[in-house]
């Protein structure tokens, strides 16, 4: 079964063989429980310092995947993650669908968005892009993050499209390089697609 260690030096592995520039990786853990989680972020090289245009990945790893990764066989393994998530729907995935301990990594694309009448529209252009280079189950989900003054002008903190894509931590094989590339040409599209505030 693949560690936390392996997911995460595999995933910066594949991101920079794609071409991308990694920025802010962070692992954190929480000392009373033991999880552990990663995030990093990454956009396309000839992109500014503090471009909104942008790529975060994430996931969560608790104590008991960590002692089932270090100390129990395979078969072990499969069961505790399936009883520990009781093969819940995630998404457009079914975990009954897929065999094997199963690992989730938080997809997010951030780009710009300043004036809220154009949310709408907005949404349709990251979804038609990002949904021309994704398998169907991976159509992503468009959130703003906003707050109203005391004018009732509505100001957008935030804005991104979020997917999720699930590994088998019982291989080895993990597939990362095909992520790499996906938000290498998601990310190039959205820079290209003349939709968003900046430009390569």
């Amino acid at each position: 079964m693949l560690t936390y260690e392996d997911v995460w030096e595999e995933l910066l592995n594949a991101l920079e063989d794609s071409g991308l520039e990694l920025f802010d990786i962070q692992h954190f853990i929480e000392t009373g429980s033991c999880l552990r989680e990663f995030r990093c972020f990454c956009q396309v090289p000839d992109a500014t310092v503090h471009s909104e245009l942008k790529t975060e990945i994430a996931f969560l790893w608790d104590a008991r995947m960590t002692a089932s990764s270090l100390y129990e066989p395979v078969e072990t393994s499969k069961q505790f993650l399936e009883d520990t998530h009781n093969l819940k729907q995630v998404g457009p995935f079914k975990r009954s669908q897929l065999s094997g301990p199963i690992l989730e990594l938080e997809i997010k694309y951030y780009f710009p968005a300043k004036d809220f009448q154009w949310a709408g529209f907005l949404s349709r252009r990251v979804q038609s892009i990002i949904s021309h280079m994704v398998e169907p189950q991976n159509s992503p989900e468009v959130n703003f993050e906003i707050s109203v003054d005391s004018d009732q002008q509505v100001q957008i903190h935030r804005a991104y499209a979020i997917y999720r894509w699930p590994i088998q931590l019982d291989s080895y094989e993990t597939h990362f390089d095909a992520l790499g590339n996906e938000i290498s040409r998601i990310l190039e599209a959205m820079h290209h697609s003349g939709h968003f505030e900046e430009s390569l």
